[in-house]
């Protein structure tokens, strides 16, 4: 039952009629929905309101003759469309007020499209907002226009801070975006410290015209945001950051293809510049198509198991015994063919599934060690690619734990190969969470060593977590060319033993590298000159008979 005091809940007066029209509404109801007094007053009741399906009345006439009966008035739950046009659940009380008047009190149960820490729209709002212009005729997708805005390294804030602060500076930025942009469209926020603006123009505008107006915004938007969000008397936050804009004029398919088009110009801004924007040709190239496709297709590639593991072989460079497999993705789709591990991997990244892309991995290579292990093989141990932005995240560890207790994985099976995809953003939880992998039994290697972004300063800070080294094929590949080559890698060789770590040697092709590697003082390798990563039936026969090179 709701609050008997009314001064508080948002409130319509509806005047029964052939079309129920609302007479007027409180405060509390513009809060609320977002509407205007003006937009609300004689609009259509059946415009902003649906009972629910178990709300026991028929229609708002059913509901309006049982409040009529009824001197308290009469509850049930329904939908009250905002003005994002999105469905927020209510618990509504109707009561008869005379002359056909009835006062409808709303109480929010559940209300999905509003950010909890910025209390913006959310992205659920937006798509809402979208879909009702779009069935309604409202507007078309080609005179509206996207920005997806992103302050560069937002987590360092978290993490420097503490997540007080910022929340904080969300909530700010939040209320500049509003200030600058409010006149032009909605802000939104979508996660983290990335926030859309959803552009709406009615004028139909020539394309030329429209963009050189979309260009003027990007410009001013880019000019205020160098200006820093003040938290406090003490502490100002300056960030850099990367905007993607949508094609304006241009027709997209769906609203979907709109949203990747601005995403894929806000990963080039942030690749390629500081504090600027990028704005999508009007015509998708075919990478963009490709590229589209890919990450509407990743979903049911993993929960389908399109997405297979190989596994390569590396070994012992003195013994040239089997001494580890890598497990390593490889994803041929009916339609888009063969797709590069790099591309995919580097999607799940752009687009936030990295953790569960992982894991599930994890898992796959779990389940597939401990059946191994019940047929009587003997399992080498088996690396398994994380990247530092899943491993650096609070649930790792409980995840993982997790995936070993089902899987029933003996611990010392696995290796985790740490890749530095991306700069790391909590130092303190990637330690943390190194060591825990380390207590588990499990062993640590930095992949694609030589290479990245700050490698010598990951191992000087971890290296009493890590047991490995792998030289990046990119090295290898020309040890063979020229003495400050060889001499490059002679000298993290050395590196590896100052540190007592293991150095394993990636993509060794040709016998002469191998050769050469043994010299310096190489430890494992792996590549095309023993094998290539073997599907699970070859690798299962490689186990069995084949434990050492011939």
């Amino acid at each position: 039952m709701l609050d008997n005091s009314k001064t508080l809940l948002a409130m319509l007066t509806v005047y029964r009629g052939s079309v129920n029209m609302v007479t007027k509404c409180n405060e509390a109801f513009t809060e609320m929905s977002g509407f205007s007094s003006s937009a609300i007053q004689n609009s259509q009741l059946s415009e902003k309101l649906v009972l629910a399906e178990d709300a026991n009345y028929d229609s708002l006439d059913d509901l309006f003759n049982c409040a009529l009966r009824y001197e308290d008035g009469v509850f049930c739950d329904a939908k009250l469309f905002n003005q994002f046009h999105y469905a927020v659940s209510v618990k509504l009380h109707c009561v008869y007020q005379g002359c056909d008047i009835f006062a409808l009190y709303f109480s929010v149960s559940e209300n999905k499209s509003i950010d909890p820490i910025t209390k913006l729209p959310n992205g659920w709002a937006l798509i809402s907002r979208v879909n009702y212009l779009l069935e309604n005729n409202r507007i078309a997708l080609k005179n509206m226009v996207l920005l997806v805005l992103e302050a560069d390294n937002f987590s360092a804030i978290n993490f420097r801070y503490d997540y007080m602060v910022g929340d904080q500076y969300l909530t700010l930025l939040g209320e500049r975006l509003q200030s600058l942009l409010k006149s032009f469209g909605f802000v939104i926020r979508f996660s983290n410290a990335k926030y859309a603006i959803l552009i709406e123009d009615n004028e139909d505008l020539p394309e030329p015209v429209l963009r050189k107006r979309i260009e003027l915004i990007c410009q001013n938007l880019c000019f205020a945001l160098t200006k820093p969000i003040v938290i406090s008397e003490q502490l100002a936050i300056s960030k850099s950051f990367s905007i993607g804009v949508s094609s304006p004029g241009y027709q997209y398919h769906c609203y979907h293809s709109m949203q990747i088009a601005a995403e894929t110009e806000k990963q080039k801004a942030k690749k390629y510049s500081i504090n600027n924007y990028f704005i999508a040709s009007p015509e998708p190239k075919e990478d963009f198509l490709r590229h589209k496709l890919i990450i509407e297709s990743l979903p049911q590639a993993m929960s389908e198991e399109i997405i297979e593991v190989h596994y390569q072989p590396q070994y012992d460079m003195k013994t040239k015994v089997l001494v580890g497999l890598e497990a390593l993705s490889r994803w041929t789709d009916a339609t888009l063919g063969i797709i590069r591990p790099d591309i995919f991997i580097a999607i799940t990244e752009d687009i936030g599934l990295h953790f569960e892309f992982d894991l599930w991995v994890f898992e796959k290579v779990c389940k597939q060690a401990t059946l191994w292990q019940k047929q009587g093989l003997n399992v080498p141990r088996i690396a398994i690619n994380i990247s530092f932005k899943t491993m650096e995240m609070t649930t790792f560890i409980e995840r993982i734990r997790d995936i070993l207790l089902v899987t029933s994985c003996p611990t010392h099976f696995i290796e985790l190969e740490v890749t530095e995809t991306a700069s790391i953003n909590n130092s303190k939880m990637l330690s943390e969470n190194m060591l825990q992998v380390k207590a588990l039994g499990m062993h640590i290697a930095v992949d694609d060593f030589g290479t990245g972004y700050s490698s010598l300063s990951l191992i000087r800070t971890f290296h009493k977590s890590i047991d490995k080294l792998k030289l990046d094929r990119s090295l290898v590949d020309k040890v063979c060319h020229t003495e400050l080559d060889k001499n490059f890698i002679k000298h993290i060789i050395e590196l590896g033993k100052i540190l007592d770590v293991s150095v394993l040697a990636e993509g060794v092709e040709t016998k002469q590298q191998l050769d050469l590697l043994i010299e310096l003082g190489c430890d494992y390798a792996q590549g095309y000159y023993f094998s290539k990563a073997l599907p699970l039936t070859e690798v299962i026969d490689l186990i069995e008979h084949d434990t050492s090179l011939v």
